[in-house]
């Protein structure tokens, strides 16, 4: 045994001291340099990251800088047209008296001479505008518009960019396209219709209670509905929208049937401006349109009379128009009154009375007699026929009276009436058209009178009428001439008041609409109480106007019933609109029947239409531009 232990001991002796450290470091010497190619891997990785990195960085740069000249390119570019759009507005600025048949010979002369777009982007930027181009005009329905197309491109650091824009002119005068409206405030008391679009210069003010003046009283009040907007039923445009400076400037009051309430109330200050918009006027607050009234293209009655005075006396060319313009720009009415009989360049016509009618002579022999008889007929009708079938303008030196039993009424021809220079008939003193008699008085003129006119009985108009003294038109039945369809109207523009009054007063049947559109440079007290006003065109002052209406029936006290108020029958529950003693409907019609003989306005409206990118080259002179 102890010989096979130190056999043991011997051979462990013997054994290599560190075999397991060698086989250690063996296996070691095998892995050499895999750190060195592990930290080759993440450096090559790295690297591959930040170039990455770095690329899409730079790449970021580039498409920023590219979208930075981009946009700065497409601002040149809109800076263009708005120049463009600046230098329109201010060459139409120096034209005080802006003629629409003349106009488009002034849009046909713009350009872009002495225009520049100016930039600080550098020298490697530059703005142009390619060109500024008359187009087309449209004479349509309730507008006559003038298109003008520019075209404006930019280069930026390489990126070019060109904008396109059709800018609209629109040269006849706002008061024309409403049913109703002023250019300072409107108050509607009660319950009016009005079918059309409305426009308040300053404040609308609604209420449901009507004021209203009887037997002296002008405080008498009478509940009743709210006012109702709707569209006038026949054309898209006027969809029963009111036009306000701001939805603040819509004020309300609420009467309660004994006379309680009452307190101002703002739109703005409603809890649910759609439902009390729904509520005062019947509309949705989509129909609430913001206009400024600086957008409000005016009219100047006493320019637009001499205007028209001026094309009566037919001049010669334009320069002569613009001499004779001048000369009476100035003057008073008396002054105006003495030029028209001095110069003389309008012809005269005589206002005389009928001839009278011969009795025979003693010892006249019979044929003597009706050959004197035959004389006096023929007089007779040339006298009555004596301001018919005018083709030319006149002037009447004093008042004249148009009953239908001496003068029967006035009318042009149809060249005369509407032809490129319209003709008138300038009555310098006061046109009373008075008539009597149940058959119509026709007036087919264009009228100019320096004093007052008033309008009484049954009469049928295809009329412009400027008027520089005060309109009453009183019981009277307006209708348009024509037949069927094709039936023209009044229109009436006043320096004056215009008072309307007495229409089918305390009657409740449904009456004869008027087919007239006035204004007035003044305030206006429009009813539908006692009265029924019923109008087909438009009415619209410089002034306030006020309208007070109730609906149903409205008597006055008779037998038993002994009070200083009117009796009114309310309408039935089932039908609460029904029996409006105030209704206003938009003519249209007004544009193309009196278009020649419409006025001048001091402005006009310019409006743009979006910017359009076009693809194309800047330089090519072909806009086809759209709306």
């Amino acid at each position: 045994m102890a010989s096979r232990g130190k056999a043991v001991l011997d051979r462990l002796k013997n054994r290599p001291a560190d075999n397991g450290a060698r086989g250690v470091r063996r296996r070691l010497r095998s892995e050499g340099g895999s750190a060195l190619v592990l930290v080759m891997f993440i450096i090559l990785l790295l690297t591959i990251l930040g170039m990455g990195v770095l690329s899409a960085t730079v790449g970021g740069a580039i498409r920023t800088e590219t979208r930075e000249n981009d946009v700065q390119s497409l601002h040149l570019a809109q800076k263009g047209l708005d120049e463009s759009t600046a230098y329109i507005q201010a060459r139409l600025a120096r034209i005080t008296d802006i003629n629409p048949d003349k106009l488009e010979d002034v849009l046909r002369g713009l350009d872009k001479q002495g225009l520049n777009v100016s930039t600080e982007l550098g020298v490697d930027s530059s703005g142009k505008i390619d060109f500024i181009e008359y187009k087309d005009k449209n004479v349509g329905e309730q507008t006559r518009q003038y298109y003008i197309d520019v075209e404006a491109s930019a280069l930026v650091n390489g990126v070019q960019r060109t904008l396109q824009q059709r800018i609209t002119i629109d040269t006849y005068p706002d008061f024309l396209k409403y049913a109703f409206g002023s250019e300072q405030n409107v108050y509607l008391n009660g319950a009016p219709e009005l079918k059309g679009n409305i426009y308040a210069g300053n404040k609308l003010i609604v209420s449901n209670r009507a004021e209203y003046t009887y037997l002296g009283d002008s405080n008498l009040t009478k509940p009743t509905m709210f006012p109702q907007i709707s569209p006038n039923g026949i054309d898209a445009a006027n969809l029963g929208e009111v036009f306000v400076q701001s939805l603040k400037n819509i004020e309300y009051h609420v009467f309660d049937p004994f006379g309680g309430g009452g307190e101002t109330k703002k739109l703005t200050d409603s809890a649910d401006m759609g439902q009390t918009v729904n509520s005062i006027l019947g509309i949705g607050l989509d129909k609430i349109k913001i206009k400024e009234q600086k957008k409000f293209v005016q009219i100047n009655v006493e320019e637009s009379f001499i205007d028209k005075l001026v094309e009566a006396t037919s001049p010669a060319n334009d320069n002569a128009a613009e001499v004779l313009r001048g000369q009476l720009g100035d003057k008073t009415p008396g002054e105006l009154s003495n030029w028209l009989q001095t110069a003389n360049l309008i012809h005269a016509k005589t206002v005389t009375t009928p001839p009278v009618k011969p009795s025979q002579n003693e010892g006249e022999s019979d044929t003597d007699y009706e050959a004197r008889l035959d004389q006096y007929d023929n007089d007779l009708f040339a006298y009555h026929r004596f301001f018919m079938d005018m083709n030319q303008s006149y002037r009447v030196d004093g008042d004249l009276r148009v009953d239908g039993i001496n003068y029967t009424g006035i009318t042009f021809t149809e060249a005369a009436k509407r032809g490129n220079v319209p003709k008138w008939i300038v009555v310098d003193g006061n046109l009373n058209i008075v008539n009597n008699k149940p058959d119509s008085v026709s007036i087919k003129a264009n009228i100019l009178v320096t004093g007052d006119v008033t309008i009484k009985g049954n009469v049928s108009f295809d009329s412009t009428m400027f008027v520089l003294g005060r309109t009453t038109v009183e019981d009277a039945v307006i209708s348009g001439l024509g037949t069927g369809t094709d039936q023209k109207e009044l229109v009436l523009i006043s320096k004056g008041p215009v008072l309307v009054n007495r229409i089918d007063a305390f009657t409740n049947a449904d009456p004869a609409e008027m087919n007239a559109f006035f204004y007035t440079d003044a305030e206006a007290n429009l009813y539908g109480v006692g009265s029924i006003f019923w109008l087909k065109g438009g009415f619209f002052s410089k002034g306030d106007l006020t309208v007070n209406a109730v609906l149903g029936n409205a008597a006055e006290p008779s037998g038993a019933v002994m009070h200083d108020e009117l009796i009114f029958s309310e309408p039935q529950i089932t039908d609460p609109r029904a029996r409006e003693r105030f209704r206003v409907i938009y003519n249209y019609n007004v544009y193309t029947d009196q278009q020649s003989s419409l006025p001048r306005v001091r402005k006009v409206n310019i409006s743009v239409s979006p910017m359009r990118l076009v693809s194309r080259p800047a330089q090519s002179s072909d806009p086809a531009v759209t709306n």
